[in-house]
């Protein structure tokens, strides 16, 4: 067997979803281009816990049940990894085959503690809330703005350092929303950098209805809240009133010059405003259930 020209990776996808997600994930994970050395890890989110067998051979399961939470699922399966370097996904991201291959190649530096990777929409969704997340690059209201001397790496495709993870403790538990900006200030202030490796790219499956689309909207403004306060003026509540009836005059515009899609785009602005508001007004952590705090 030819030895691995790069040092192995433990894979690790947060799984909460149903037993189509389970399938897609199963699929997205056998698209991986693998070396020895390199592992699997699916962490089960769900509440009642899933077959052992449920992605398939060569993928190991770990539980995961202290809260429902991406960032608790994805420590969870970090501890149980066993190599230098962690490739977080999320289980609705379609990585290219060579994605670990592209995010080692060239070696990262001895202070790099994280590589984020790119996450586009996919191509092959027509529905109108999908194509809008992409035309208004929906995965950036996960991401905040950046600042002059800091990245932010989002935890659907990030390739972290072990040793970089484990000083700082990981992600942050019981948040609803806002782990992935905290994790890469905590990480940039702790002396790591954070590189981008473009190539290293997954296609991310946007939510098609207009409901679970707003209320990821309101989670992510609920985790907004919980960085506002926990780095003063970083985040704050988007203005509702001025720029809600902008939204609602672009829309008019748009439609009566005929660009009905344009239009349809700036009301769900509109609408998008309204959860990003409601959200702020929740409680930005959760219990161990995964139930709000109050």
């Amino acid at each position: 067997m030819t030895p691995p020209t790069r040092p192995p990776v433990s894979v690790v996808v947060p799984f909460i979803g149903d037993r189509a997600a389970a399938e897609l994930l199963a699929a997205n994970l056998r698209r991986l281009r693998l070396k020895p050395g390199d592992e699997l890890i699916v962490a089960d989110n769900t509440r009642r816990g899933l077959p052992g067998n449920a992605f398939g051979s060569g993928v190991r399961m770990v539980r995961a049940a202290v809260e429902r939470s991406s960032y608790h699922a994805r420590n969870a399966g970090a501890r149980s990894g066993r190599n230098g370097w962690i490739l977080f996904l999320d289980a609705d991201c379609q990585p290219v085959p060579d994605l670990i291959d592209v995010y080692l190649a060239p070696p990262p530096a001895e202070g790099c503690g994280a590589i984020a990777g790119a996450i586009v929409g996919s191509p092959r969704q027509g529905a109108l809330v999908a194509r809008y997340a992409c035309a208004r690059g929906f995965l950036n209201l996960a991401g905040g703005a950046e600042g002059p001397d800091w990245r932010i790496a989002v935890g659907g495709n990030v390739l972290v350092r072990r040793r970089a993870f484990e000083e700082i403790g990981g992600f942050v538990e019981g948040i609803r929303s806002g782990g992935d900006v905290d994790f890469s200030r905590r990480l940039q202030r702790a002396g790591w950098t954070i590189d981008r490796r473009p190539p290293a790219l997954v296609e991310h499956q946007h939510r098609e209805r207009l409901l679970p689309f707003l209320a990821a909207i309101a989670r992510y403004a609920a985790g907004s809240r919980w960085l506002n306060t926990r780095y003063p003026g970083y985040s704050p509540r988007w203005p509702l009133a001025k720029q809600l009836a902008l939204s609602a005059r672009d829309a008019l515009v748009f439609t009566i010059r005929g660009q009905r899609e344009e239009g349809v785009f700036r009301a769900l602005d509109g609408l998008g405003l309204v959860a990003h508001n409601i959200g702020y007004l929740m409680h930005p952590t959760r219990n161990a259930s995964g139930r709000m705090v109050t």
